[in-house]
């Protein structure tokens, strides 16, 4: 596993997740170029979030984690199919995301919380409904987003496919989170 960093400043918050495919990697990040101010905040690296770990600072809980999401992978790409977008509050913030349909992933992601816990993980928190975060709509006004919305809704996307789990860390400070991929977990078993 990487070696995971611990700059002074920042809070290192562990994510597991998938990486999107290139191609709607691209096209989300078209999407994003149509903000129409700065009051939309896009987010920093565009990947579907399964379960937050939290911190974790111990050797030995980061080898656990590392052996847990070794053996959880399945052995073939999951499919998957966007349903539209989300609007979500958590905690004081307001989020855009386009929402995942796949009872695969689905399944995936509460084996990964089921893994984390069996690894001693307190409290891993499943990302529900699955959704790919687009932007932070906190300081936006509800009219915009739903004009926004009405307007891009008749984006459709292909179904897709994911074959590997990520680790990533979310470094955040004053300003906007940056999610780092530190670790990939192919399908195949091999990394």
């Amino acid at each position: 596993m990487t070696s995971l960093r611990d700059d002074e400043g920042l809070t290192m918050y562990l994510i597991i997740g998938a990486t999107l495919p290139a191609e709607l990697r691209t096209t989300l990040l078209g999407l994003q170029a149509h903000f129409p101010d700065k009051s939309w905040v896009p987010e920093s690296f565009l990947f579907l979030p399964f379960c937050a770990v939290g911190n974790i600072t111990a050797p030995t809980a980061l080898e656990e984690i590392d052996h847990a999401l070794r053996n959880i992978c399945p052995r073939t790409p999951l499919p998957f199919t966007t349903d539209g977008f989300e609007v979500s509050l958590r905690k004081d913030r307001i989020s855009l995301g386009i929402k995942v349909q796949s009872s695969q992933i689905d399944h995936l992601s509460v084996k990964i919380r089921s893994a984390m816990q069996r690894a001693g993980v307190q409290n891993p928190k499943l990302y529900t409904p699955l959704t790919i975060p687009l932007a932070g709509v906190t300081d936006v006004p509800s009219l915009n987003v739903s004009q926004w919305i009405q307007m891009h809704h008749p984006q459709t996307f292909s179904e897709q496919a994911i074959s590997e789990i990520t680790l990533f860390s979310s470094w955040k400070n004053e300003e906007t989170p940056l999610i780092i991929p530190e670790e990939e977990y192919h399908f195949s078993g091999n990394i």
